[in-house]
């Protein structure tokens, strides 16, 4: 082992220069709790965020919007009238994941303002992971809440399967790849 002058149990230690090293440095600029430099410093914090323009706000997908434009926006765009009479098919993507949960959310929540029957197309789905059954399955108790129908329609092998897994399958009521048929 090699030698130094302090008594250790388990020999030179090897980050001892670290300690050296603290000890020449001089103190931290920050100011210490319960100061009068920490209390300026909460004042200059405080004043900062009390200037700052609050007519931006962030949307749902953390872009800011000024007030102005959404509102332009709004005009444009506007939302379709419900139709109770027709369904809505939505067919999903062959890879269901997280990326793609915020699309499928926006495009379930359109569809439950537009009508009152909505079919979801699962026959493509090759790859589903656990946040899609979970969005499936809110969304289609919030529309049986709402007085609306839901159906997966034709899921495939795989749908079929991970929802198995988790134990969804009778609540989704895809126990079988004939679903659809029903």
């Amino acid at each position: 082992m090699a030698e130094n002058d302090d008594a250790s149990l388990i020999g030179y230690d090897p980050l001892a220069w670290l300690q050296h090293a603290e000890a020449a440095r001089p103190a931290a600029s920050w100011p210490l709790p319960g100061t009068e430099a920490e209390a300026s410093s909460q004042d200059a914090n405080q004043e900062w965020v009390e200037q700052t323009d609050t007519s931006e706000q962030a949307d749902d997908d953390g872009w800011v919007n000024d007030d102005a434009t959404a509102h332009a926006w709004a005009a444009d765009d506007p939302a379709p009238a419900p139709t109770s009479q027709q369904s809505l098919s939505i067919s999903l993507a062959t890879v269901q994941n997280m990326q793609a949960v915020a699309q499928l959310y926006q495009r379930l929540l359109s569809a439950l303002n537009e009508t009152d029957h909505i079919d979801i197309d699962a026959s493509a789905v090759n790859q589903i992971d656990t946040s899609t059954l979970q969005l499936l399955l809110v969304f289609k108790r919030t529309a049986i809440k709402q007085n609306k129908r839901v159906s997966i329609d034709f899921p495939s092998e795989r749908f079929i399967e991970a929802a198995s897994l988790l134990g969804l399958s009778q609540l989704l009521a895809v126990d079988h790849a004939a679903a659809g048929f029903f």
